[in-house]
């Protein structure tokens, strides 16, 4: 009988198992995180999903998939993933909600100056590294305009093909 590659990872890594069972429950917190961002306004979904992306690559690889297939994020997890890429929409989008976000939190929460000086650093921080991702190429949404005449009379004066059959 042999081995799985499971069987030998756990072999040779004695906290491993841990190590995957962690990854695997901070991936679904994750993707719990970004379902709510779809309903919720100020809160993303694609940067938990993300996260849960690649948390699942390093414990459940399988459940990866409906991720980077996804019809509406997972072109923005693969470009992320593969290149390291976020798109121009995504900085805007991730720049404006931290710091809508952070305002809220002044509004209602009230926190003394020293709280607000530190989580302002870290969102400033973490926006900085947002928009300093590349962007890659820009993509078209609708295909190029084709030139269409609608007059009747071109039509009559069309050229006869180069080569006539027979």
């Amino acid at each position: 009988m042999g081995t799985s590659n499971h069987d030998q990872t756990a072999s040779t890594a004695p906290g491993a198992d841990r190590r995957h069972h962690l990854y695997n429950v901070l991936a679904w917190i994750c993707f719990g995180l970004g379902f709510v961002g779809m309903v919720v306004p100020l809160m993303p979904t694609t940067v938990f999903w993300i996260c849960a992306t690649w948390l699942w690559l390093r414990s459940r690889p399988h459940r990866v998939r409906f991720l980077v297939e996804h019809p509406r994020f997972g072109e923005s997890i693969r470009r992320f993933l593969d290149h390291g890429e976020i798109c121009r929409t995504g900085k805007t989008a991730a720049a404006v909600g931290m710091a809508g976000s952070l305002v809220i939190w002044i509004a209602l929460a009230a926190p003394s100056w020293p709280i607000i000086l530190l989580v302002g650093g870290i969102l400033a921080l973490v926006a900085l590294w947002i928009l300093t991702r590349p962007e890659g190429p820009r993509r078209t949404s609708t295909p190029p305009p084709m030139a269409v005449t609608l007059d009747a009379s071109a039509w009559a004066r069309a050229k006869p093909p180069a080569n006539p059959p027979g």
